[in-house]
């Protein structure tokens, strides 16, 4: 019982230590009948061989998260999350961007990093997250990524194919670290602040 407890605590910390060493950048946060919106870029995520990819003419996804967290604790009061497929269309010379079930075609990849990687006005969590937290600081966390790989997916290329562990839970655990990763990813945090009371 003491050792989950410790394990916990350990946990914790590092959660809250790991946010605190994100880079800080400039988000617009504005708030709307108690629920806040944020605004920021994220197109750094596209480095040369990102770019090179999405023009490939194969379907790419980049997935982009966000959340608010109370500063010094690694609660998320709210998350959003949402993803863009992109298929570089040879024909037409151009992109299909696939947004949850909504479709658009677009000219240039600069227009797709646009679209994709630069958020304006998304709402992070609901009223009721925030109404608790009057006054208190807050952060919001952001997290892009490139060919992200699910939990799903994460799963089924692990999991061993006789059923059993042939190479013990480390292993696994540095193994599921190193194939579950998107192909390339970056995170940030804005700067801390309060919630309007």
């Amino acid at each position: 019982m003491r050792f989950g407890l410790a394990a916990l605590v350990l946990l914790i910390a590092a959660l809250a230590y790991g946010q605190s060493q994100l880079s800080i950048r400039d988000l617009g946060v504005t708030w709307s009948r108690g629920a806040a919106s944020v605004s920021f870029s994220a197109k750094d995520l596209a480095d040369e061989r990102v770019r090179r990819e999405l023009s490939s003419g194969l379907r790419k996804r980049m997935e982009v998260t966000v959340s608010a967290h109370l500063n010094g604790s690694d609660w998320r009061m709210g998350i959003r999350q949402f993803g863009c497929d992109v298929t570089r269309d040879l024909w037409e010379d151009g992109y299909l961007v696939r947004i949850g079930d909504q479709s658009e075609r677009l000219k240039t990849l600069e227009q797709v990093l646009d679209r994709c990687l630069v958020v304006q006005g998304l709402f992070v969590g609901d009223p009721k997250s925030y109404e608790l937290q009057k006054g208190r600081d807050i952060y919001f966390a952001v997290k892009a990524e490139f060919n992200p790989i699910s939990k799903k997916q994460c799963t089924e290329l692990i999991r061993p194919a006789s059923g059993g562990d042939p190479v013990g839970p480390i292993s696994v655990n540095i193994v599921r670290r190193r194939i579950c990763k998107a192909e390339r990813s970056i995170a940030f945090r804005g700067a801390l602040l309060k919630v309007p009371e």
